[in-house]
């Protein structure tokens, strides 16, 4: 079979569920940084995800089409012929009304027809905490998580969001896990609607992005709680889904075998490939995204928020919406510019690989594909 493509989503998630590894999904906010991903799972036999949030179409201007063709085109580039999905991340919709869901069952269409083959909706905005029960707390969850799941074909990946990544309780300031209740009463919901969700993803107390200490120092992200990531997964395993991380950026590759330990199957690092792009990059060119950066409203808005805030951090969370701005000359980059982008990336997605044990995966996945006949 010609694997140049991008697989179903669901192919990969029945192949690799229970065989201890987790299938690393690799947002793709610069290019350059597919090549390096391919070369590493290339050399390791690994399965790998390429997805794009719906906010990072935006920044890094990445219409869908243009997406999946650069994928494509780079496979085709370093000979890479074994199983990938092209997956929409965080279809995120915030609110529960025509034009929010309209515009997230456009990009839906627009994903579908581009050629992605795995997708998450994230509706875990919509949630009435001052509703009497669990079922009716999520009830705009549930509706607008079936409405969009509609458009999406059987064999692709179905992911699904309850517990908003990095959300706070108002009240107390502390992280507001999901619950096991929460994750089951929703699964149950959705599959009682007559759809089969692979993944879950859930807050489970990490956060996206890079994160900083009080002094504005990029430290390590240690908040992930096992227990309860767990729990949950031992939950909905009945059901037939499987828990996808968020926010692996930061977290120490030797805490990975407790998350598969803990039942994850699937996990999203995004951050990173930025940042070792920009740490490869020519520094006069990374030079100007700063100082862009530093003068953008982005920046303006969270000093506002945060008095005081570091240069670093500044920069660290911010950075991304340079990208659009620069990309030409990004996309541009050749000769020995991007062969140290190639090279830093190859070598961190081998470390990740390594970690989430997915050497092999790869002919995993082909096996289980080709046996269907």
């Amino acid at each position: 079979m010609d694997y140049t493509k991008p697989v179903w989503g669901e192919d990969v998630v029945n192949a690799l569920a229970g065989k201890g590894c987790i299938v690393m999904a690799t947002n793709i906010r610069i290019t350059h940084s597919a090549r390096g991903i391919m070369l590493a799972a290339k050399e390791l036999d690994a399965a790998v995800m390429f997805e794009i949030a719906k906010s990072e179409i935006g920044y890094t201007d990445q219409p869908p089409k243009e997406f999946v063709r650069n994928i494509e085109q780079i496979a085709q580039e370093v000979e890479f012929n074994q199983p990938y999905v092209i997956h929409g991340d965080h279809i995120g919709i915030k609110e529960n009304t025509s034009e929010a869901v309209g515009a997230g069952e456009k990009l839906i269409k627009d994903m579908l027809d581009a050629g992605f083959t795995s997708f998450a909706i994230d509706a875990s905005h919509n949630f009435d905490v001052g509703a009497p029960t669990v079922r009716q707390q999520l009830r705009d969850n549930i509706e607008i998580t079936c409405k969009l799941a509609k458009l999406i074909p059987e064999q692709a990946g179905l992911e699904v969001e309850v517990g908003e990544v990095g959300k706070k309780d108002p009240k107390t300031g502390e992280k507001a896990l999901t619950t096991v209740e929460e994750a089951k009463t929703y699964i149950q919901a959705i599959k009682d609607a007559g759809f089969n969700p692979n993944l879950i993803a859930t807050n489970n107390g990490t956060a996206h992005g890079n994160t900083y200490d009080v002094n504005g120092n990029l430290v390590e992200q240690v908040g992930i709680d096992i227990e309860r990531t767990k729990a949950i997964a031992d939950a909905i395993a009945p059901f037939g889904t499987y828990v996808a991380q968020h926010g692996i950026t930061g977290t120490p590759l030797n805490m990975m075998h407790l998350l598969i330990g803990a039942g994850v199957l699937k996990g999203n690092v995004g951050t990173n490939w930025q940042n070792v792009a920009l740490d490869s990059m020519p520094h006069d060119l990374v030079s100007r995204m700063e100082d862009w950066t530093l003068k953008s409203p982005h920046a303006e808005k969270m000093k506002a928020k945060k008095p005081g805030i570091s240069r670093n951090e500044l920069v660290g969370k911010n950075i991304k919406n340079a990208i659009k701005v620069f990309k030409p000359e990004i996309d541009a980059l050749s000769g020995d510019d991007r062969a140290k982008v190639d090279e830093a990336t190859k070598n961190s997605a081998l470390a990740f690989f390594k970690a989430f044990k997915a050497e092999g995966t790869a002919s995993a996945v082909r096996e289980y594909i080709e046996g269907k006949g």
